[in-house]
């Protein structure tokens, strides 16, 4: 038994020390990599490493590709890998220097398929296919692409192929200046980088903070440096992120520009630039510290300083033919130069270079600079003395302003496709529960397996190492399990959203129609006005001077409130941090209640109730997560204006829909109880109901995960409960309990 047991031991640690190895590989430094190649005497230890050194960099941008050619020779000693994916690596890079780039992109894919069946890790492949893309100007491909794979990562694994698809997705919401969803993909990739390569994180924060300087939110940029960007350069030398060392004092100098600190601007560039004394100063981020440097001297009337660094500027982007739109910033040198013979006062070539800009950042779709280069260009023939030309220019940018706010608006969508989105989550869901319940009845099946293995082990050593197969196969099933939990929950909260939305649409409309109807109102009284004062009638002046004030005050009323519905909607639908702020519950039942209702009458026009709150006006303030409750209060809402709704089906003309919201508290806790009329909760289910996926709704309208995120909410989240009270036939009431203190 002994002699058994302890190989058997010696294999299983040796199985779990390996699982590590995948992801850990290309946090190894580049150079370390070398280090160990050197020491390595073997032919299969050789390959391995080789092969680690091709993974970190896959497309050669760094390194030339003598390391995937030796990796080729060697594996037709060694047989230890399939050599047809790096085969294709090898070929794209040959397509590349010949600046055949399309050929490049198409081999590199098919490589990444390759990888693909292998199931292996190739973040940093995915990470620099998306230079290809910017080389081509094919941002919309590169969006299906990164998009497609990414789903099917999610899926299939490995996660860590993710990190670097969000990556790419985030630079194709840069080039169209989205800056809200780029950012949010940056951060997504950023979280799955952090776990198993701390290089790809530290770009990926760099660039976080450099979105967010060029969005305008000075504050968030300066954390991202200061507080996450900093700490970690550190801990690297100059050698390992000297790009990510200028991108630092680039960001920091472009704050300091929309503060106008010219001298702390300049400084910050030199730093920039002399981190690169001891190394080739043919980059990109060269360039644009340079470009960035000579526009400052210009704004200071230091022409002579500026115009050797637009030349240097100039001559590398020429030299390496680099986009105006680069991976580290806008490579403006065009337009470095427009702004100093502007200043020269030689409008002839200040007006060529501005030309030339606009016709990059048209050809590169770079929505950003398109409308600065507009902007500057009306300026431009106006102080010249050209009207109509200044005048089309003006045109072009507020058609193009228009087009890229259009994209921010997030109320402007059809009934219809809320309704199909909300059709497409709730089907998706009974999909997910379905294969929940397989998975469920496999688990159980497993373990039974599992167990009786155990107790044949005592009789059967050899039956050792099918035990430990099966106890692998349910850790993996289990984690596809809590996969499919997650995206439950995720569903969950997406279909209230969408109910939430419907109702948030029907409820705005109301205080607009206010607004626009006194509106017109004013408009007539305004040319009444004018005729009583052009016949001298002082009094009927004065009445309608008085008229229009009150009618304005009813227009700042209302618009008020349509302010406070939207700035509502939108607390709501940001993801929760869990923390806690002094909260008026009066206002949240009260809005949260008429969002509802209006949400199951835009559903169903026939739908009527009568809503009834009896509210504490000494209530006082609670701290609470005011997402989370506002979730709990809108799943209590919908549940009984549904109850009142399928009763008023069956109910005779006598019956009327109510519901009724009362609030209280007393010495240690705030109450709110949420009661219906409706058919009540039968005595056998009540202990069934906060369970989660259970459901009395038909196949279809319930998910049954309501109740129970509420539950979790209430007890779990804040501390407090919620009790149940019902009587079958006559209706059901919802008691919620938040502590005080």
């Amino acid at each position: 038994m002994k002699k058994l047991i302890y190989p058997c031991l010696i294999l299983f640690i040796c199985i779990i020390s390996i699982k590590p190895a995948r992801g850990q590989a290309i946090s190894v430094g580049f150079d370390s990599l070398k280090n160990v190649l050197q020491q390595q005497t073997t032919l299969n230890g050789r390959v391995k490493v080789l092969q680690q050194l091709v993974d970190a960099d896959p497309t050669f941008a760094l390194h030339n590709d003598n390391y995937v050619v030796q990796l080729l020779q060697l594996n037709q000693q060694a047989k230890l890998i399939d050599p047809y994916p790096y085969q294709l690596l090898l070929k794209a890079v040959q397509y590349a220097k010949a600046g055949q780039i399309r050929q490049a992109l198409d081999t590199t894919l098919l490589a990444v398929h390759e990888f693909d069946k292998q199931h292996k890790m190739i973040s940093p492949l995915l990470f620099n296919i998306r230079l290809y893309y910017n080389k081509l100007n094919d941002q919309e491909t590169r969006l299906k692409f990164y998009k497609s794979q990414l789903e099917y990562y999610q899926v299939n694994g490995p996660v860590e192929n993710t990190a670097s698809c969000y990556h790419g997705i985030a630079g194709y919401y840069f080039y169209q200046a989205d800056y809200n969803q780029a950012i949010s993909n940056y951060l997504k990739g950023a979280d799955v980088y952090r776990k198993f390569n701390p290089r790809l994180y530290f770009n990926a924060i760099s660039v976080v903070a450099s979105n967010y300087q060029i969005w305008g939110n000075d504050e968030k940029a300066l954390y991202y440096l200061e507080q996450r960007l900093k700490p970690l350069g550190d801990k690297w030398g100059a050698n390992d992120v000297n790009n990510w060392i200028c991108a630092y004092y680039y960001t920091l100098s472009r704050v300091a520009l929309r503060n106008n600190h010219y001298q702390e601007a300049i400084t910050d560039l030199d730093k920039g630039l002399r981190s690169y004394k001891s190394q080739q100063t043919n980059t990109g981020i060269n360039a644009i510290l340079m470009v960035n440097e000579a526009q400052v001297y210009v704004t200071l009337n230091q022409l002579n300083h500026a115009l050797p660094l637009l030349t240097r500027a100039q001559f590398i982007a020429d030299s390496a033919n680099f986009p105006l739109f680069t991976t580290q910033g806008p490579l403006e040198a065009d337009y470095g130069f427009y702004q100093y013979y502007r200043q020269s006062g030689d409008n002839a070539k200040a007006e060529k270079f501005l030309q030339a800009a606009s016709q990059k950042a048209v050809k590169e779709h770079a929505f950003e600079l398109r409308l600065k280069y507009l902007k500057e260009a009306g300026n431009f023939y106006e102080n010249i003395k050209q009207p109509l030309l200044a005048l089309q220019y003006n045109r072009q940018y507020f058609k193009l302003l228009d087009t890229v706010n259009a994209r921010q608006d997030k109320f402007k969508i059809a009934q219809y496709e809320i309704d199909q989105n909300d059709k497409e989550q709730r089907e998706h869901i009974s999909q997910l529960k379905q294969e929940k319940a397989i998975q469920d009845y496999q688990i159980g099946r497993r373990n039974a397996l599992l167990w009786g293995s155990l107790v044949v082990l005592f009789l059967i050593s050899g039956l050792l190492v099918f035990i430990y197969r099966q106890l692998h196969i349910n850790k993996k099933t289990l984690l596809s399990l809590r996969k499919t939990q997650r995206q439950l929950i995720q569903s969950e909260k997406m279909a209230s959203l969408g109910e939430l939305t419907a109702g948030i649409a029907h409820e705005i409309q109301n205080p607009l129609n206010f607004v626009n109807n006194f509106s017109e109102v004013n408009q007539e009284m305004i040319d009444e006005l004018k005729e009583a004062l052009k016949n001298g009638n002082l009094d009927e002046a004065i009445a309608i001077a008085d008229d229009l004030q009150q009618n304005e005050e009813k227009i700042n009323h209302h618009g008020k409130r349509a302010d406070f519905i939207v700035k509502g909607m939108l607390l709501h639908s940001r993801n929760t941090t869990g923390e806690k702020e002094p909260t008026d519950i009066n206002v949240m039942a009260n809005e949260f209640f008429k969002l509802s209702y209006h949400g199951l009458r835009a559903k169903d026009k026939n739908f009527n109730a009568e809503l009834i709150t009896n509210f504490d006006q000494e209530l006082p303030k609670v701290n609470v997560a005011h997402q989370d409750i506002g979730r709990v209060l809108l799943n209590l809402f919908n549940n009984a204006f549904y109850a009142v709704n399928e009763k008023r089906k069956t109910a005779g003309d006598d019956y009327k829909s109510e519901v009724t919201v009362t609030t209280s508290s007393d010495k240690n806790s705030l109450v709110i109880s949420v009661k219906d009329n409706g058919n009540g909760i039968p005595d056998a289910i009540k202990e069934k109901i906060m369970q989660p996926f259970f459901t009395t709704k038909p196949t279809g309208e319930g998910t049954g995960l309501g109740l129970s995120l509420s539950y979790d909410i209430v007890v779990k989240g804040h501390g407090g409960s919620i009790e149940i009270k019902s009587i079958e036939g006559e209706g059901s009431e919802f008691i919620v309990k938040l502590p005080l203190d």
